[in-house]
């Protein structure tokens, strides 16, 4: 008789282990439906705001002109009236590459590089702008930024997942974006619900190259 009750205390037990473990499961599960479904809402703002297109941004104007500084030798600015021919020529040559850059209607190919304990498909969800996602393990990632493409590449977008507050009100992740080996920069974006739509309500740089 002893030994039936024993037996039937550790099946209660298993039971009730095995109980919360599915609760456990099931709260997970919501935990990162919600996670997938905020970010999928917040992305493209997250897009807008973090990525840019490398032909403009990784392409600064050159010199142009004589750059005058003061008797401690701070600088003061550049005299274009002193430009030299080829300086002229540099000049009018930069300023043609920003204004086909800015008035190409094709899309900028960002590869996303997400970095999640869940799947995300990005390819679904509509971006404002001009820039279109595609998946890393698309291209070569140790080649990456030397290789030559049919399409106009920009760079690597890469997400955290979010963390939220206990009334799930708002929420923090970390987003980066790498313009080439020496250029890129990071931020903290703080999201918040308002009138029932997550919005970005802040960012702060956390590293640039």
């Amino acid at each position: 008789m002893k030994k039936l009750q024993k037996i039937t205390f550790i099946l209660i037990i298993l039971l009730f282990a095995s109980c919360k473990k599915n609760e456990a499961n099931i709260e997970f599960d919501k935990d990162i439906e919600f996670n997938r479904k905020v970010l999928a809402e917040i992305l493209p703002s997250i897009v807008d705001s973090t990525c840019v297109d490398a032909r403009i941004f990784s392409n600064p104007p050159p010199r142009y002109g004589k750059s005058i500084f003061d008797k401690e030798g701070h600088y003061v600015k550049t005299d274009s009236t002193k430009a030299t021919p080829e300086e002229i020529k540099n000049f009018k040559e930069w300023k043609q590459q920003i204004s086909d850059a800015e008035k190409d209607t094709s899309k900028i190919i960002i590869a996303f590089d997400p970095n999640l304990p869940y799947f995300i498909d990005f390819k679904d969800i509509k971006l404002n702008g001009k820039f279109k996602l595609k998946n890393i393990n698309e291209f070569d990632k140790e080649n990456i930024f030397e290789r030559k493409y049919k399409f106009n590449f920009s760079g690597i977008l890469r997400v955290s997942e979010i963390k939220f507050d206990k009334k799930l009100e708002s929420g923090i992740l970390d987003v980066g974006f790498t313009c080439g080996r020496l250029c890129g920069y990071g931020n903290k974006v703080f999201i918040k619900k308002v009138k029932n739509k997550w919005k970005i309500i802040k960012m702060e740089e956390t590293w640039i190259s």
